[in-house]
């Protein structure tokens, strides 16, 4: 397999790692599992023997200056007799530099790499932090769970690293961003800053979008999160009566039915009103069993909820059998 390393600097704070600790001293090498890595570190320019340790506590190499050789210690549970070679300059003495490579790195390779003298003393300069990365944890998504048309709403997905050491120096970790099951994109009614997603000017299409987002840390992908429902509500637009047309022709002597409803979210109160009043929830039933002059003229429905609310007319005009609209006898 290529190999494959990063060089970083580690900029602040202090982190644990294992038996020894990382510093803004210590550069880092960020590689993945199955992969080959190369170690370069750069101890000061010493005649005595020294040790190669992985966290402070697995021995890996023996390197001899005087004598300009390094030799891999056998360590049978890690293998690296076999997975570690050195493929540093032939006389240490003259770079200062030690660098080898290790071999389909596994998980165990995490950690910290330094360089002791047989009495426990640090090797000035040759200190170097193998980070094995790893997916990120499943992120969640966090935010309203409803909204009112019009708003904007911001939700946040949040994730967290699972690269080896635990207390590794800081990755990049990206986020992308799905609106079922679609990528988004800065700009099509949203804006994607990081963790954060910004949707302006929500509106009544959105009602039951389903959000999920997935974290990208060294380009490795997470599993995508569980989807945020988003719930809009807002208030009647548009009344609809169960004709399309606002005048309503009715035959004297015979039944008529108009149902009045609007689209709301929570439902609107709908009601009927001219000489007396009919109220229903999401729709309102005008029925006049038989039709006579009396009930020609204007009737309005009504729908509101905590959101708005709107109004639309109708106009009842009574005909005789005979296709004779009668007059109302009632000031429309």
């Amino acid at each position: 397999m290529a190999t494959m390393f990063l060089f970083y600097v580690v900029a602040g704070g202090l982190y644990g790692c294992g038996l020894a600790s990382v510093t803004a001293d210590y550069r880092h090498t960020v590689t993945r599992v199955g992969y080959d890595v190369n170690i370069t570190m750069s101890p000061a320019n010493v005649s005595y023997t020294y040790f190669v340790w992985r966290n402070g506590s697995v021995k890996l190499l023996v390197v001899l200056p005087l004598s300009h050789r390094v030799l891999v210690l056998n360590s049978s549970h890690t293998g690296y007799t076999t997975r570690i070679r050195y493929t540093g300059e032939d006389s240490l003495s003259q770079t200062g530099q030690l660098r080898f490579t290790i071999y389909n790195v596994t998980v165990q390779d995490a950690g910290s790499y330094s360089c002791q003298t047989s009495s426990n003393m640090m090797v000035p300069g040759c200190r170097q932090v193998l980070v094995v990365s790893q997916k990120p944890t499943t992120p969640n998504v966090t935010g309203p769970a409803s909204t009112v048309s019009g708003d904007n709403v911001t939700l946040t997905c949040s994730s967290s690293s699972r690269s080896l050491p635990l207390e590794h120096p800081p990755l990049n970790m990206t986020y992308t961003w799905r609106r079922n099951r679609t990528m988004l994109e800065s700009g099509d009614g949203s804006h994607t800053g990081g963790d954060d997603l910004t949707i302006t000017h929500i509106s009544r299409e959105n009602q039951g979008d389903i959000y999920t987002c997935q974290a990208v840390e060294e380009g490795l992908e997470s599993d995508w999160s569980h989807g945020h429902v988003l719930e809009v509500h807002y208030g009647p637009e548009h009344i609809q009566f169960n004709g399309a047309s606002d005048r309503l022709k009715a035959e004297e002597g015979k039944p008529t039915t108009v149902r009045c409803s609007a689209d709301c979210k929570p439902a609107c109160t709908v009601t009927w009103s001219r000489q007396r009043v009919i109220t229903g929830q999401r729709e309102a039933v005008l029925y006049i069993p038989a039709v006579d002059r009396s009930v020609s003229g204007q009737y309005t429905c009504h729908a509101n909820n905590t959101h708005g609310n709107t109004s639309r007319n109708l106009t009842l005009e009574v005909f005789s059998s005979l296709g004779v609209v009668i007059d109302s006898l009632d000031a429309v």
